[in-house]
């Protein structure tokens, strides 16, 4: 799934924002830069996914004439997660 930096920036500050009003949270750190590392972390999660998405792709695609009878979106989701259990990455 592709998102952009914006959105990101803007999920980031919602977050910090929320937690902070619900006092779930104290920052010792700037809230800039704590909005930093969780748009750097959410970023990553989401290259990871898409990585995993990709192979999924190059898998299915080496099986493409073998499973002509069967949904491919479906077989796409199965082979994901499949992947995703296998590296350990909670989707």
């Amino acid at each position: 799934m592709k998102i952009k930096k914006e959105q990101l920036d803007r999920l980031a500050s919602l977050l910090v924002a929320s937690y902070k009003a619900k006092e779930l949270m104290v920052t010792k750190a700037a809230d800039n830069e704590v909005k930093a590392k969780i748009v750097g972390i959410i970023g990553q999660n989401f290259a990871e996914e898409e990585a995993i998405e990709e192979e999924a792709r190059k898998v299915l695609a080496s099986y493409a004439s073998a499973a002509r009878d069967m949904d491919p979106y479906k077989m796409f989701l199965i082979a994901k997660q499949k992947l995703a259990s296998k590296k350990g990455f909670i989707l």
